[in-house]
């Protein structure tokens, strides 16, 4: 099975997950991925950065109990900091 068609079944399954699911499974991708590519200024290649940035996307794309962020929570998020 081609990467792209696991990627799209893992993501149907993710859809139907309860929030409580959903969130749990988020913090166990981020542990995963924080194990397997450490901070971004560690990173190597342009794919590996690229990875790490759209996990960073979709990780903050969702409230702690899993619930979607709308565009404008998402981008007042983002104003924080500045």
């Amino acid at each position: 099975m081609e990467a792209q068609q696991v990627y799209e079944d893992v993501l149907t399954k993710a859809e139907t997950l309860p929030p409580e699911e959903l969130s749990r499974l988020i913090g166990e991708l981020s542990r995963f991925l924080h194990e397997k590519y450490g901070k971004w200024t560690s990173l190597k290649g342009v794919e590996e950065v690229r990875d790490y940035v759209e996990w960073i996307r979709f990780r903050d794309s969702y409230h702690p109990d899993g619930r979607r962020k709308s565009p404008e929570e998402f981008l007042a998020e983002l104003g924080e900091d500045e």
